[in-house]
């Protein structure tokens, strides 16, 4: 059901609670804002009117595009396909390395953008051929209202739904919100609570624990990225950490794209991810266990393979953030040794 229009446009927030004053708390992620009349939360689009709170996210995307499932990343979901892609503004994470903060910092949710009913977007996907919807660009926690309104309509169509996210979420609307999602791209930032504290203004422990619930208690299929940044967490120890415990909580089969850093935002003196830090960091990733570990923002299609654990087939090669050729079954098998790879290859949600 969507949700109803009220003060100036925006609409009733969930996972909110009074606590005096007419303050609100903000449930919605591990910030919990207590938030004064007439004030906005830390990513500026939760809005304390009269007492209660309001999003000034819903129905307001803007950047909407069709991209290559591949840019997301996702690299087991629907090889080849095309997926709507749209934000809003703000975020609840405050990264000095931000390399989309025009709309992850922006103060306004509607100028250049229009309403968009749940029911538009999914048609908007339907005309463009798409057969996925990705909430991304900024943070999709916090426009949680919309997501799970267009996740109904979507699942009605048949379409599939992805979470391109920082994981920075509450336990009690993360379960309303991943319920009818069918795959996400966590950003891991680093395994450093250090690094979390200084370059996202946030902490580690409660992406951790999201992480290890969507695992455990969902069926969300989940791939992770890593931006490798220069003297920030390129640390060998520090990647060999993280991967091990990828491998251990989380399944040797979880997909990680370790990514180059390129200056941006806040971040302008710092270089350019060497093509030689990735490459050690993804031999880190192997010897831990990890069975598929990607390059990203870089030109190599040999680590944009997917390749079979058991006889070494390529089953998927891409070119730059792009499909190229896939041989797998519908069902994920191998055509030389009959693997299953997993992931979502060719079947749609049920309606």
């Amino acid at each position: 059901m969507e949700t109803p229009v009220g003060t100036q446009g925006a609409v009733p927030a969930r996972w909110w609670a009074p606590v005096g004053d007419d303050k609100a708390l903000c449930e919605l992620c591990p910030r919990y804002c207590r938030i004064g009349p007439g004030q906005r939360g830390y990513c500026y689009i939760r809005r304390n009117a009269g007492g209660r709170l309001y999003t000034e996210g819903y129905g307001f995307g803007i950047g909407f595009a069709v991209d290559p499932i591949e840019k997301k990343p996702l690299y087991h979901v629907l090889p080849g396909c095309g997926i709507l892609s749209f934000g809003t503004a703000g975020c609840n994470m405050g990264c000095r390395f931000c390399q989309n903060w025009t709309m992850s910092t922006a103060r306004r949710t509607r100028e250049g953008s229009g309403r968009a009913a749940p029911a538009d977007v999914v048609r908007t996907a339907e005309s463009k051929g798409c057969r996925a919807i990705a909430f991304t660009y900024n943070e999709p926690t916090i426009f949680g209202e919309y997501v799970v309104d267009v996740s109904e309509a979507a699942r009605e169509a048949g379409l599939l739904t992805v979470m391109v996210t920082n994981g920075y979420i509450s336990p009690i609307p993360a379960a309303e919100i991943y319920r009818l999602i069918d795959a996400a791209n966590v950003d891991l930032k680093a395994f450093s609570d250090d690094f979390y504290r200084r370059l996202t203004r946030s902490s580690l422990k409660p992406v951790l624990d999201f992480l290890s619930w969507l695992r455990r208690d969902t069926d969300v299929w989940i791939e992770l990225t890593n931006l490798v940044i220069p003297g920030e967490n390129d640390d060998p120890a520090a990647i060999r950490e993280m991967c091990r415990w990828i491998a251990g909580e989380l399944g040797e089969e979880t997909p990680l794209h370790l990514t180059a850093f390129h200056p941006d935002f806040r971040m302008l003196e710092t270089p350019r991810t060497p093509h030689e830090t990735l490459l050690t960091a993804a031999e880190t990733a192997a010897e831990c266990g990890l069975r598929y570990v990607y390059l990203g923002n870089v030109a190599d299609a040999e680590h944009g393979r997917t390749i079979c654990p058991d006889c070494n087939t390529p089953v998927v090669e891409r070119s730059y953030m792009g499909l190229k050729r896939q041989t797998l079954a519908g069902d994920g098998a191998c055509p030389e040794c009959g693997r299953i790879i997993p992931g979502i290859w060719g079947r749609m949600p049920a309606a």
